[in-house]
């Protein structure tokens, strides 16, 4: 079979290689593509994927999201056509959905973000299949208009695919004062539809340069953009990264991980990494969470600085987040079987 993979963030970089791969091993042919983002775009080559590069994200304007969306299908539909798939791999994005759709090819579903709103109206009622974990009740996603007969769980949070095998994680140099402890700082997805403007990263991120002068502070930013606005804001005081690096070798330098609720924070916790999250903190997958005591939400930015001294001295606490994001992450099932049979299977 021909199967066609769109891949947009650096999360389904990471949860698609390993599915690519076994595919290839079992002689199907894959063709993959994505837009222009520069975390993308340098994972995918530390991982040694090969992405063909179509249209781009569009940015904060709304007018130029759907300028830059409805540009994206049309480029699409001319690359797809070459190659001929018979089943499309996404996270749900929405302008692979309408191809598909339009082109009458199969299309198996990834999703554990029902609050992205827009992103599931546009491609969840196109899909064939819906795959998503456990943790999230189906009717989250039937609303957008998928049968619940299409729905398939696994009883794993999407990290465990890498996780709980060998990708090919890079070594990085951070210059990092190794008499220090490192706390990692994660910006927001400031661009993506779902996002809120009520932001406190930037008031978080000053106190905490101000009350750990005794620690290495890493910061990393999403957005060409963004690291520059960073760079001008803290580089005297704070390691801002300005290259994409792999994320699991960042976080296996990092003894506290602060996030906007996302991927990385999921990461953290299933390495068993003290990890606070600042944002999102409402949707499934950071309840659940924070409900296993892996992670910890954002309350105030006084609260953070004392749960942060806490996680950094606190041997009981660090303890007690390591054993039990590990025993988390080894009661997940590995998705990979199940995946390769819809993909296989999809009709």
């Amino acid at each position: 079979m021909r199967y066609w993979f769109d891949i947009l963030t650096p999360k389904q970089v990471n949860f698609f290689k390993p599915v690519i791969d076994e595919l290839r091993k079992r002689k199907h042919e894959v063709f993959c593509t994505s837009r222009r983002y520069r975390e993308v775009g340098r994972l995918a080559q530390l991982r040694g994927m090969d992405l063909a590069i179509i249209g781009e994200h569009g940015g904060e304007s709304l007018h130029m999201k759907l300028k830059a969306s409805a540009e994206r299908v049309m480029e699409l539909i001319n690359e797809v056509e070459k190659f001929e798939p018979d089943v499309l791999a996404s996270f749900s994005s929405p302008e692979a959905a309408r191809v598909a759709f339009g082109l009458r090819i199969k299309h198996v579903g990834f999703n554990d973000s029902p609050h992205a709103e827009a992103v599931c109206r546009l491609s969840i009622p196109l899909m064939s299949k819906l795959m998503c974990p456990w943790i999230i009740p189906v009717k989250e996603f039937v609303k957008y208009g998928i049968s619940e007969k299409s729905i398939i769980q696994y009883r794993a949070l999407d990290p465990a695919m890498w996780l709980k095998r060998r990708l090919r994680y890079t070594n990085i140099d951070l210059d990092l004062d190794p008499s220090k402890n490192t706390i990692t700082f994660r910006l927001e997805e400031s661009k993506a539809a779902y996002q809120t403007k009520n932001i406190i990263s930037h008031k978080l991120l000053n106190s905490l340069i101000k009350n750990f002068t005794d620690c290495n502070i890493v910061i990393v930013g999403r957005y060409s953009d963004q690291v520059e606005e960073l760079k001008k804001r803290y580089d005297r005081d704070a390691i801002v990264l300005d290259d994409v690096v792999d994320g699991i070798s960042l976080l296996m330098k990092t003894d506290i991980f602060i996030g906007s609720g996302g991927t990385m924070n999921c990461e953290a916790s299933l390495l068993g990494i003290p990890n606070i999250s600042y944002n999102m903190q409402d949707i499934a997958v950071n309840r659940f969470l924070v409900q296993k005591r892996v992670s910890y939400g954002y309350t105030s930015v006084n609260d953070v600085l004392k749960l942060v001294r806490r996680m950094l001295n606190d041997e009981k606490l660090i303890g007690s987040i390591k054993n039990n994001g590990q025993r988390l992450l080894a009661q997940m099932e590995d998705p990979m079987k199940k995946v390769i049979k819809v993909l296989e299977q999809v009709n």
